[in-house]
């Protein structure tokens, strides 16, 4: 495989069909399989060649099949499914300003009747003068005109001393959810390092991160999505998530090189991973 190689090898490069992105704008609905509209673009090309074939096989054989889709989707799979699912950040939002097709991605999977049953999205920043703790209080991270967008008493307080260090390129991933019929199969293991493997041979990004409500936190999400380093805390006060109250939230990360390493794990000890993760889950939920 050279540079810039598609996947599988006859799939055509990015540019000669159109994107998930355009497709969606011109009306067409984008449920290509997502290794179709996968071009590694940065990064070692059999390491990550590997790695997407296996995750995207490895959605497949627990019956939910990868593909990209414009943003709004995501937006509207969210509002449709409210008694399973917070309000999603607003950095993902079109409506808020800010995300275009050039720093952003959202990925479906869908059952056999071809029902959305689990999401994943990331968007870029380039922080080469501020950083997460900035962006975030300032509430930049989620609205291209905070002014503008905000709620009158919206605010993100963010304490955690890692903040202050997370600059340059940088992926927020966000938008996750997961159909409850189709929890408790593993999909954790696959999506995230699916999508930062992806944003990563797209943007060659500095650091991967997300926020992760405390609740959500202690159940082992951020042990399962593979994120190595988490600090405390990230305060979503009156935001969109949740006009009326307050969460806490941890901040998760991981560096390019971690990220990488993962990806290798990933390739080595997946199979035995989920299945160690899935019956340990299975015990608790037993106790």
């Amino acid at each position: 495989m050279a540079a810039h190689a598609a996947l599988p090898a006859e799939t055509p490069r990015h540019g000669e069909i159109p994107s998930p992105a355009e497709a969606g704008r011109q009306g067409v609905p984008s449920q290509r399989p997502l290794i179709t509209d996968i071009a590694i673009e940065h990064g070692p090309v059999d390491l990550l060649g590997r790695f997407f074939l296996k995750a995207d096989t490895a959605a497949r054989r627990r019956g939910v099949t990868l593909s990209f889709a414009p943003m709004q989707d995501l937006i509207d799979i969210n509002r449709a499914n409210p008694h399973t699912w917070r309000p999603i950040l607003p950095l993902f939002d079109p409506s808020c300003g800010g995300i275009t097709e050039d720093n952003s991605f959202c990925i479906l999977g869908r059952n056999a009747s071809g029902e959305v049953v689990a999401t994943q999205a990331a968007r870029l920043y380039r922080w080469s003068q501020t950083s997460f703790h900035e962006e975030a209080s300032s509430l930049r991270l989620f609205y291209a005109d905070p002014a503008q967008f905000k709620g009158e008493h919206e605010q993100v307080e963010v304490t955690a001393p890692a903040a202050k260090h997370l600059t340059g390129a940088v992926i927020f991933a966000g938008g996750i959810w997961y159909r409850p019929d189709h929890r408790g199969r593993g999909l954790p293991y696959i999506l995230p390092w699916l999508s930062r493997a992806y944003a990563y041979t797209r943007w060659r990004h500095d650091y991967s991160l997300s926020i992760m409500a405390e609740e959500v936190y202690r159940r082992g999400m951020a042990r399962r999505s593979g994120y190595s380093k988490a600090d405390w805390e990230v305060w979503l006060r009156r935001t969109p998530v949740d006009r009326e109250g307050d969460i806490r939230c941890a901040l998760v990360w991981m560096n390019d090189k971690e990220l990488l390493a993962g990806v290798a794990d990933f390739l080595s000890g997946f199979d035995a991973q989920v299945d160690a993760g899935i019956d340990q889950r299975r015990a608790q939920q037993h106790r």
